[in-house]
């Protein structure tokens, strides 16, 4: 690669050297044809492999806490068969074996849950992350998550068992099977605090990305896409060869298409906006000196029908529009521009009536300028607008050109009229690419669209999660406080100050997990950065509500185990005792 790069600017620097009128500041960039086609979709890949990665480690997390409980109330029974003469290793060995089975049956379900859903995640990807490859239910994504459930199971229960398996004999048989130990809970808690942090990091990249997506939807992309149908027509080369031919066909079949019953206007043009295709080249203008080498005068170039603008619903600022007596080959040369144009290379001027040209042929006659429209996004919606030089189809021809039909009803409904009208022309022409405008601009945003779509179920699935692992742990404590409780009520405590006593001891772990997640969420906020738009990787409103929202989802699963403590009867729990 690096040789690649040396030589591609050894071959820059010669053609500067050769053509400084056009190749003056102009460099060539080599990169693997892999990155070419993944670049753009790499960051929505790599934040929801961190999402996925993330959800794991809470589910494992919950997995192990659960365990962790469910073996400490077991410590009496391990120490009775521990009495009986079974070794530490077997009882090891039998309580990996069960949380071995435990993983493996949840990763069998996952698997069948995951076949369900891959025709629908496929249909809600981009189609930039899945054109080069074809989504399946692959066997080896198979043997990795049967493999993955097994080595979580076994190192997440590892620790639980640990702790279940150890200790004297002779004072585990004489302590209640409901207590608990101080390194059982500790870890819970730890447990618990993690679950909550990979959860507040789930959240705000989440809510980053919602935002991002309600932003994007907002934006006014130049253009009104509803009741707007697309589609494309090429003509070949062997039967169309001159360029007469060219411009009388695509001007026949504008001109029935905006015939067709429902269709208000018909037009077409050379590259659809954010159909990822353009054009663009030096513009001169009349009257003023040549630009220097490396300092031209930049703009798009669209080539469009009579018509086009208001069809597409592009507001005419100035001036008038393209007519069909501007449509002729021997015609004198006229061209519209757009305000972005106007603002940067006739600032606080008048542009109607200045001859300029663009290099786009062999011979590029200055013409004048007939009108302004506004500003169209073409690239993306987070793309500002580029100075964008519109020509008449007959005065730049091209083979392929994309119709519009502005219509009175649903769009696809005249999908089948419209290439009836193509075929009526020529019946050996292929007419391609049938979309209504409005999924043209949906799929701009479509990546932020499904990263946020998938990160936010994961959220949410973490967020159930964790309130179940604080729900269970702090059902133990209760559990485990039985007798303590009671004699709390016994001697006068109120069930406010009961409930208060449980909170409270949920309130540390969510307030530890909450600051860990949100510092690691901050830190971590700048690998999305490419996928935001209209707020920055560190929003304030966003690093806020993540932490209130898991606050107030902790706090409603703290609540039950506390209203049922508070409600614990003291002579049940000390005859219990």
């Amino acid at each position: 690669m690096k040789r690649a790069q040396t030589e591609m600017t050894c071959i820059a620097q010669r053609l500067e050297i050769a053509y400084p009128e056009f190749d003056k500041n102009w460099g060539i960039n080599v990169e693997p044809l892999r990155d070419s086609l993944v670049g753009q979709v790499k960051p929505s890949l790599l934040a929801l492999i961190g999402a996925v990665t993330l959800l794991l480690a809470v589910a494992c997390a919950n997995v192990a806490n659960l365990l962790l409980a469910r073996y400490s109330a077991r410590r009496r029974e391990m120490a009775v068969r521990g009495a009986l003469g079974a070794a530490r290793l077997r009882l090891l060995r039998q309580l990996l074996t069960e949380s071995l089975v435990l993983g493996l049956v949840g990763g069998a379900l996952g698997i069948g849950f995951a076949r369900l859903a891959v025709s629908g995640l496929v249909a809600l990807a981009p189609k930039d992350l899945t054109r080069s490859v074809q989504v399946t239910f692959d066997v080896r994504i198979l043997v990795i998550a049967v493999v993955l459930s097994a080595l979580t199971s076994i190192v997440f229960g590892l620790a639980p068992a640990l702790i279940a398996s150890r200790g004297n004999i002779n004072r585990a048989l004489h302590e209640e099977s409901h207590q608990g130990t101080g390194a059982g809970n500790k870890l819970r808690s730890w447990l618990v605090a993690g679950e909550v942090a990979c959860s507040v990091i789930l959240l705000a990249g989440a809510g980053l990305l919602f935002r991002t997506l309600i932003g994007l939807q907002a934006v006014d992309p130049g253009f009104d896409p509803n009741h707007v149908l697309t589609f494309r027509v090429t003509v070949p080369r062997a039967k169309y060869g001159e360029p007469q031919k060219r411009v009388e066909f695509f001007a026949q079949a504008t001109e029935q298409l905006s015939r067709l019953p429902g269709v208000r206007s018909a037009s077409a043009v050379s590259y659809l906006p954010f159909n990822g295709l353009g054009a663009a080249t030096r513009v001169n203008i009349a009257g003023r000196p040549p630009a220097r080498p490396g300092e031209d005068l930049v703009g798009e170039i669209r080539t469009v029908e009579p018509g086009y603008f208001r069809a597409l619903g592009i507001p005419l600022k100035q001036g008038r529009d393209f007519t069909a007596a501007d449509n002729v080959i021997s015609s004198s040369y006229h061209f519209i521009i757009n305000e972005a144009f106007a603002k940067k290379y006739f600032p606080g001027e008048d542009p109607l009536g200045k001859q300029i040209s663009a290099w786009m042929d062999d011979k590029n006659p200055f013409g004048e300028i007939v009108g302004v429209v506004g500003d169209v996004k073409e690239g993306t919606l987070d793309q500002e607008p580029k100075p964008t030089v519109y020509y008449i189809h007959a005065h730049l021809v091209y083979g392929e050109m994309v119709f519009i039909l502005r219509t009175e009803q649903e769009p696809l409904s005249l999908a089948e009229s419209a290439g009836n009208v193509i075929h009526r022309l020529d019946r050996e022409l292929p007419v391609s690419d049938v979309r209504p405008m409005t999924a043209v601009v949906r799929q701009t945003f479509a990546r932020q669209q499904f990263s946020a779509v998938l990160l936010g179920g994961f959220s949410l699935a973490s967020l159930l999660l964790a309130a179940i692992g604080i729900y269970g742990v702090l059902a133990y404590s209760v559990t485990q406080r039985t007798r303590e409780i009671g004699v709390r009520v016994a001697l006068g405590a109120e069930p406010r100050t009961i409930i208060r006593l449980i909170v409270a001891s949920g309130a540390r772990m969510v307030i530890a997990g909450s600051l860990a997640g949100l510092a690691a969420a901050l830190a971590l906020s700048g690998l999305i950065k490419g996928l935001l738009y209209g707020i920055g990787p560190r929003d304030p409103l966003t690093f806020l509500a993540a932490p209130a929202v898991l606050v107030a989802v902790a706090l409603m699963a703290a609540y039950v185990p506390a209203r049922r403590a508070a409600r614990v009867s003291p002579m049940e729990a000390l005859r219990a005792e």
